[in-house]
């Protein structure tokens, strides 16, 4: 974790972010985005103040959010996530990982740093809940059991392999003997989502069945989350930050070697597509538009470069069309017509796949694929 500057050297106006308020009602209904910390935090006018926020994620996140507070003027809702599962597994007897340069650091001290740092409400510093590994997630249950804050959030960073058909009642009975919100993070290689066909079914299970649960760290699942009840939700702004994987390992990807470029999310297509790959299948055709602020009806076959200024275009154009979704979400109440709403949105979306491919004149093998979870959000019961 980062190591914060001591109280002493905090605003004054910061430090007034005490335990007394309550974490429920700040996070309700909010759809938050994941900044990455290793940039230089940033105001972000793509961000609605009403709907969204930001989970300022990574290694010196709470530098980064101190930062984004008092020199960038951000005044919005925030969360601040050092992601101690990338590096820590939960063990029975340290379920939570604290700052090890500390004597006697102790979980209230870690959850107030988040405060003083200018965090809405604090999260436990979970370690990654390894695959069937009951003792810890048990300990973090008995560890949130003894918190007496209302401004805290408990995360629960598991292997995806506990949404399996095996584990997920487990997974739901822990979660239920947890107060606090939950803050569930999946952890996998690529999409979490696509380990397993049962997979989004199940997740929709555990937002359904227990109350006050969130959804972090991940891509449009955070919007079928909040179809299905989830109290809040959040979105990364690049791959990286979209998912996660396990401790010791290293996240793969398509192309190891070579420049990394920026992903583009579809707004007919509702799915992430790195640039090389939009550009390389809009090389023999007009490519698909967006009339986004950011594009502002220019193709999306533009963003196939890797200078900063490309990368920070390419992240707004996405928070503006996922930020769309969300106000258009906002206004249903949630149960059934919200769910059929999105259920409809993800099917008209699967069907302009052939429709696109045809336009460009790609096969579907060469073409555009619809994303798994994206088939199983039109497809499984909206009820």
């Amino acid at each position: 974790m980062s190591n914060p500057a001591p109280f002493g050297q905090r605003p004054p106006a910061l430090r007034v972010l005490d335990a007394s308020v309550p974490a429920t009602p700040i996070l309700a209904g909010r759809v938050l985005l994941h900044e990455h910390s290793r940039f230089i935090p940033r105001q972000r006018n793509s961000i609605d103040s009403d709907l969204g926020g930001v989970v300022m994620t990574g290694d010196n996140a709470e530098t980064r959010a101190f930062k984004l507070r008092t020199e960038a003027g951000f005044t919005g809702t925030m969360l601040i996530d050092s992601a101690p599962y990338t590096t820590h597994t939960a063990t029975e007897n340290e379920p939570f990982l604290l700052p090890q340069d500390q004597m006697f650091a102790t979980l209230d001290d870690t959850l107030g740093f988040q405060k003083a740092a200018g965090a809405s409400a604090a999260l436990t510093p979970t370690g990654y809940i390894a695959p069937g590994a009951s003792k810890p997630l048990k300990a973090v249950i008995r560890a949130a059991q003894r918190i007496e804050r209302v401004d805290t959030v408990v995360t629960v960073p598991v292997d995806v392999t506990w949404l399996s058909n095996e584990r997920v009642g487990q997974l739901i009975a822990a979660c239920e003997r947890i107060n606090q919100p939950k803050a569930l993070v999946l952890v996998g290689q690529f999409d979490p989502l696509q380990h397993a066909k049962v997979i989004p079914a199940n997740l929709r299970r555990v937002i359904s069945e227990v109350e006050g649960m969130m959804l972090l760290r991940t891509d449009l699942a955070a919007l079928d989350a909040m179809v299905h009840g989830a109290l809040c939700a959040g979105i990364g702004v690049t791959s990286s930050v979209r998912h996660s994987v396990a401790p010791g390992e290293r996240a793969k990807v398509s192309k190891p070697n070579g420049p990394v470029y920026p992903s583009i999310l579809m707004p007919e297509l509702m799915c992430f597509k790195g640039a090389e790959s939009l550009a390389n299948r809009y090389a023999n055709a007009e490519p698909a538009t967006c009339p986004c602020e950011v594009c502002n009806g220019r193709g999306l076959d533009r963003f196939y470069k890797t200078d900063s200024e490309t990368r920070v275009d390419a992240e707004d154009h996405n928070i503006l069309i996922w930020s769309t979704w969300v106000g258009e979400m906002a206004g249903y109440e949630v149960g059934p017509k919200r769910k059929i709403w999105w259920q409809e949105k993800c099917a008209a979306a699967i069907n302009r796949y052939p429709l696109e491919n045809q336009r460009i004149g790609l096969s579907a093998k060469r073409g555009f694929q619809p994303p798994p979870p994206l088939s199983a959000w039109a497809t499984l019961p909206a009820s």
